[in-house]
């Protein structure tokens, strides 16, 4: 496996404030706009990498979505992750349709926003990601909420810390430092209470097929078969998809094999944008 950079550049956390909620997010570049949505405990710094790179040829932004990192807490309210990402785009006053990259929870997000958005959506990157409405048959957190409730946060978080999920993830020293930074940090806001989070209706598992625009679905080779099911079901149902596996990686490729991973997004943007994207090197 190859390691990440041993420090990342330094980008500016910004934020901005939205009904009911504070985002925080990270900007770079210029370009076309690509927006990266983190998974489930994670955070922005999922993506330094993949923004460092990117953002010689596009604006890179990742947010912190409502509830983690260092955004604000969901109230008691109802709300939805792909309104907030609506929002937070208005603000930035980004008027052109965006390229979307979500990993895992963020995979959901992505597909909720392009579905109830699809004119705002110029390109969707699916990784290793989870779709609403799809009912796994071996990926179950309960005991997890179960332990956060009973033995508190710090118990709750190395327990999804320790999850078959990350267990590629944590054989790389690098990989393993970012991973364990983010859960370690999570706040455990969600281990704790109950989210008024709201999703589409129908569910997007049943909407898929009503997507159009050019899709990129990734994989790590050694994900659990439930996202690797995922995975071909959206291959299935979204026409002219594209779908990816990286070989040697697990759920999170884009810190544990960051380069492949650079490297197969750069190959599908150059294809979407027709602009010269310098090819993908180490940095």
């Amino acid at each position: 496996m190859k390691d990440l950079p041993d420090q990342f550049e330094k980008i500016e956390m910004n934020y901005i404030d939205i009904p009911d909620a504070r985002l925080c997010y990270i900007k770079k570049g210029s370009g076309p706009a690509i927006v990266f949505i983190h998974g489930f405990c994670l955070d922005r710094r999922s993506w330094e990498n993949q923004i460092n790179f990117f953002s010689d040829n596009f604006t890179c932004i990742a947010v912190d979505l409502r509830g983690f990192g260092n955004s604000s807490f969901p109230s008691d309210n109802a709300y939805a992750h792909y309104e907030d990402i609506n929002a937070l785009l208005h603000i930035l006053q980004i008027n052109q349709p965006v390229i979307l990259v979500g990993l895992s929870m963020g995979a959901r997000v992505v597909a909720n926003f392009a579905l109830a958005y699809p004119q705002k959506t110029k390109a969707i990157i699916f990784v290793d990601g989870i779709i609403d409405g799809y009912i796994c048959k071996d990926f179950n957190l309960d005991y997890i909420y179960k332990a956060g409730k009973e033995k508190g946060i710090a118990v709750a978080n190395n327990l999804w810390l320790d999850h078959q999920l990350f267990e590629q993830a944590r054989k790389n020293p690098a990989s393993a430092k970012l991973l364990t930074d983010m859960v370690m940090s999570y706040s455990g806001w969600h281990w704790l209470n109950k989210n008024p989070v709201k999703s589409l209706n129908p569910p997007a598992i049943e909407q898929v097929k009503n997507l159009t625009v050019p899709t990129l679905i990734i994989t790590g080779q050694y994900d659990i078969p439930d996202f690797q099911d995922i995975a071909q079901l959206l291959h299935t149902e979204i026409n002219h998809s594209i779908k990816k596996e990286i070989a040697g990686a697990g759920h999170m490729c884009t810190i544990e094999m960051p380069t492949d991973f650079n490297e197969i997004v750069n190959q599908f943007l150059i294809q979407l944008t027709a602009i010269d994207v310098p090819k993908t090197q180490d940095r």
